[in-house]
This record gives C-alpha cells, structure tokens and sequence, in this order.
C-alpha cells in the first residue's frame, strides 16, 4: 500500500445538517491503496459519505517515502492518522456569510 494525498474542492450537501453555514471546503485527504485510482475512489467514497459533493480535484499526489519528513504538520497529521486508519481528511471550509479576507478557515470534526 502506498500513501496518496488528495486536494479536493467540495460543497456540502443540502441534508448535511452539520454543515448549514458552510459554503465550501477544500478537503485534504490521505489515503493508503495499491493504486491511484482505488486511492481516488476510496476518497470519493468517503466524502460523499460525510454528505459532501465533489465538485474537483485540485491536487492528486502519490507521496515518495522521502517526502514524508518534509510535510507540513498539519499534513503530517493526517499523514499518521491515514497510516493507522487507512484514510484521513480535514475539511478547509469557508462560510456561507462573508467574513473579513483575513478571517481563519473554519476547521471542525465531522
């Protein structure tokens, strides 16, 4: 199993009622598969799971072994997660009611 991460931009879905004020998010997510392609699927899946619509995906990276002391931390996070669970996200998302430009992503659990 290899480890891939994902960039993907994502809408919630009307019944997701955790998510009333969100607008959108872009996912980061971490998957262990054989391919790129079931890593893909697996991360759809997922996703859509958590009652989110894919609307793109902006990255799509097969991580080298030799990357990994490198990652960001909050990468690296969901790095080792993914590493136990076989996959990990974090939903980046931005509210429906505009902010000030220099306002935090809003960053919760699912």
């Amino acid at each position: 199993m290899k480890p891939y991460m994902f960039v993907i931009k994502a809408v919630p879905l009307p019944t997701n009622e955790d998510c009333k004020d969100i607008a959108g998010a872009k996912v980061h997510i971490w998957v262990f598969a054989d391919s790129k392609e079931n890593a893909k699927v697996r991360a759809m899946n997922y996703i859509m799971k958590l009652l989110w619509e894919i609307k793109d995906f902006e990255y799509e990276f097969e991580i080298r072994q030799e990357q990994i002391p490198n990652l960001h931390e909050d990468e690296a996070v969901l790095y080792r997660k993914a590493l136990q669970y076989g996959i990990a996200a974090d939903f980046l998302a931005h509210p429906k009611v505009p902010g000030n430009p220099g306002d935090p992503v809003i960053k919760r659990l699912l």
